[in-house]
């Protein structure tokens, strides 16, 4: 037992690890504090989408983009790889991107992921996911 309370014990070696999330409980002067911890690695997927971005946003249209794409729950990080195409309109433009995007393993369905990606404001459309 530790001074803050939590019970360390090692793995017997040549034991797997389990596939659940580590769980810890610490009692600190009566106050309970769980800290978890989850070790799945993200999964990076290529997904073209149609963005509209208004004319008085901030930042270029990749950034802003990126920015946007972020947003959707369960994507860690987006990164624009190509520009397929730009459409200005009057009070925004419309771009199609291939970006590159790390989503968290509960986003592994590609459908999950598409009905992610189309509550995001300005997403169009998500014409495809994958390679």
């Amino acid at each position: 037992m530790t001074e803050a309370g939590v019970r360390i014990v090692p793995r017997a070696l040549g034991a797997p690890l389990m596939e659940q999330p580590a769980c810890a409980v610490l009692h600190n002067g009566g106050v309970t504090m769980a800290i978890t911890s989850d070790n799945d690695p993200e999964t990076t997927v290529t997904v073209e989408v149609t963005i509209r971005i208004p004319s008085g946003a901030s930042g270029d249209l990749v950034t802003d983009a990126e920015e946007r794409l972020t947003r959707a729950t369960g994507v860690v990080d987006a990164t624009v790889a190509e520009l397929h195409g730009i459409k200005p309109r009057l009070s925004a433009t419309i771009i199609t991107v291939e970006v590159t995007i790390q989503v968290a393993p509960v986003l592994s369905d590609t459908e999950k992921l598409r009905q992610h990606l189309a509550e995001v404001p300005g997403v169009e459309s998500t014409p495809r996911i994958g390679d």
